[in-house]
C-alpha cells in the first residue's frame, strides 16, 4: 500500500489525508467561533424591503404573519407554478389585500428545458397585460438538483440563453421597462458566463436580476457588474455557504458566503459592495416552508449585516435599490 508523507505524519490514502485536513479545519471553524460576539458592529434598524419571495398554494396567512414580524414593509413576490401547489391564486389575493405591500411577478414555471417554451412566453406576455405584474418572476436557466428537491437525468434544470424563443421573449420585453429575474448557477461559469455576457449585452435597457448572485464569488459577480450595468445582484442566501447541491463536483464550483462565520462581512465582498451600492438588494428568496419558518431570523441576521456598512450604503441594500428597480415609491 502506497503511504503519502506530509509534514506532521504519513497517511496510507489520500482520503484519510483528506480526513485529517477536514478536523484540522473544522478544529479552526471552532475556534473562531469561540471568539464570536452576538453583535459585530451594531444592526442596521431602518427599513427593509424584500426583493426576492416565492409561495406555493395556501400560504397567505404565512406571509402575512413574515412581515408583521420580521419588519419587512414590502416584498417583490411571485408563485411556483407546480401543478398542484400552484400558488397564483395566494399571491393575486396578497396583492388585492395588502396592495402596498407586494410587488407582484409573473409565475414560476418549472416545466422549461433547452429553450422557452411557446406557451411560456405567449402565457407570460399575457399577463403582463395586467399592470399588477411589476416583474417577471425567476426563470431557472441554470438551476443545478438540489438534495432537497427534484432529481433530474442531467442533474440540472438548463434553459440556454441563445434560444431562439429565450431571444423572441426577450425582444418583446425591450421596451416594457419591466425587470426580469434570470437564474444561474455558476457551477459551469465557462459554459455560461459567455451565453450570459452575450444576452445582457444584446438587450441593454432590460433590467437583469441575478438571484443570490449565482452562488458566485466575489470576483465572479465583479466580473458581472464590471461589465454589464443593467445587471442587478441580489443577496439572498449569500449569508451562508451553500452545501445543498446533490453533485459535489459542481457544489466545489461555487462560490463562498458574503460573510464568515461569525456573520463578519468578508473584505473582499466589503469591497464590491461598497464599489457598486446600487446594484445590490437585499433578499431572502424565501420559497420552501423550512425557508418561511425562520423568515424573521434570516431578516435579523441581514440587519446584522447591513449594519457593518455605512448608513447610506446600508439604505441602499436594504430597501433604496429595490424601490428603484420595481417603481414602488417609498
Amino acid at each position: 500500500m502506497r503511504r503519502i508523507t506530509i509534514p506532521g505524519g504519513i497517511f496510507k490514502s489520500m482520503k484519510a489525508y483528506l480526513l485529517f485536513l477536514s478536523l484540522i479545519l473544522i478544529g479552526n471553524a471552532h475556534a473562531d467561533d469561540l471568539h464570536c460576539t452576538e453583535d459585530v458592529s451594531g444592526k442596521y434598524a431602518g427599513p427593509m424591503f424584500d426583493a426576492m419571495a416565492q409561495i406555493e398554494s395556501g400560504k397567505y396567512g404565512t406571509v402575512i404573519s413574515a412581515l408583521n414580524e420580521s419588519g419587512v414593509y414590502r416584498m417583490a413576490l411571485f408563485a411556483r407554478l407546480h401543478k398542484k401547489r400552484n400558488g397564483e391564486s395566494t399571491v393575486i389575493a396578497l396583492k388585492s389585500e395588502v396592495p402596498l405591500k407586494i410587488i407582484m411577478g409573473t409565475p414560476k414555471p418549472f416545466d422549461q428545458r433547452g429553450d422557452l417554451s411557446d406557451s411560456f412566453v405567449r402565457q407570460t406576455m399575457n399577463r403582463l397585460s395586467d399592470k399588477n405584474y411589476q416583474f417577471i418572476g425567476e426563470i431557472l436557466f441554470a438551476h443545478a438538483d438540489k438534495s432537497h428537491g427534484e432529481q433530474s437525468a442531467t442533474g440540472e434544470r438548463y434553459v440556454s440563453p441563445s434560444g431562439e424563443n429565450v431571444i423572441k421573449f426577450f425582444t418583446a420585453l425591450e421596451n416594457l421597462n419591466i425587470p426580469v429575474m434570470v437564474h444561474w448557477e455558476v457551477y459551469d461559469w465557462n459554459r455560461d458566463w459567455p451565453e450570459f455576457h452575450a444576452l445582457y449585452s444584446r438587450f441593454p435597457k432590460i433590467i437583469f436580476i441575478w438571484p443570490h448572485a449565482g452562488f458566485a464569488s466575489a470576483d465572479q459577480v465583479g466580473a458581472v457588474l464590471s461589465s454589464h450595468a443593467n445587471v442587478m445582484i441580489t443577496l439572498s442566501k449569500k449569508e451562508k455557504d451553500q452545501q445543498a447541491l446533490s453533485s459535489e463536483e459542481k457544489e466545489i464550483m461555487l462560490g463562498e458566503s458574503i460573510v464568515d462565520n461569525c456573520g463578519r462581512l468578508l473584505p473582499e465582498w466589503r469591497k464590491l459592495i461598497e464599489m457598486y451600492p446600487d446594484r445590490f438588494m437585499f433578499a431572502t428568496d424565501a420559497h420552501k416552508d423550512f425557508r418561511w419558518k425562520k423568515y424573521a431570523k434570516v431578516v435579523e441576521q441581514w440587519r446584522g449585516i447591513l449594519g457593518q456598512l455605512s448608513a447610506p450604503v446600508a439604505q441602499a441594500l436594504a430597501w433604496r435599490n429595490a424601490e428603484r428597480i420595481y417603481g414602488a415609491p417609498h
